[in-house]
């Protein structure tokens, strides 16, 4: 319960929490499994990005030591290895973001202008969307090798771009005032 509701709306809650099912019914809790949500999700990005800097690790092994006879080495095996690499930092970068996302505030300010309970519950189902995706991600990541990422790679931009676009309208949720 925010501790600056008035009284009818706090004995409202107490009573309606009492018969209620959702243990994620006050705003504390609902604070609390957004953070942990968010958290699952930065640690299946966190994995993907390790899955793919191995692969630029492999890659990178796998190009052959500079000699007299062939001194640089193969143009589209440097550009894979450039491409991995490049993935694996987004998906570093992406994390941090995630891990630096706002959350709503509980202050009395805040929620006057807002409504808490509606947007808390919104970012939660914004979470859970999040989650599916990053769930996908956990499900190719044992796939994923040196052969197999150009055939990977398509399904793994899918749900890439489900995140960056649960990313934009969790902001956007909490940018604007309802």
């Amino acid at each position: 319960m925010e501790r600056h509701e008035s009284v009818p709306i706090i004995l409202a809650k107490f009573f309606s929490e009492r018969r209620d099912v959702n243990p994620y019914a006050s705003a504390a809790m609902m604070r609390s499994l957004d953070q942990v949500m968010r958290n699952q999700l930065a640690n299946s990005l966190a994995l993907a990005a390790a899955q793919w800097r191995q692969l630029y690790q492999e890659q990178g092994r796998a190009l052959h030591t500079p000699s007299r006879a062939q001194g640089l080495p193969d143009a589209d095996a440097l550009n894979q290895l450039r491409h991995l690499k490049a993935q694996a930092d987004a998906l570093s970068t992406l994390t941090a973001h995630i891990h630096a996302l706002g959350a709503p505030a509980s202050d009395r300010v805040y929620h006057r202008l807002r409504n808490n309970e509606t947007l808390l519950t919104q970012l939660i189902d914004l979470d859970r969307q999040l989650a599916e995706n990053a769930t996908a991600f956990d499900q190719i990541l044992p796939q994923l090798t040196l052969e197999s990422w150009p055939v990977l790679e398509a399904d793994f931009h899918t749900h890439l771009e489900g995140i960056t676009q649960g990313l934009r309208l969790r902001a956007q949720l909490l940018t604007d005032i309802v």
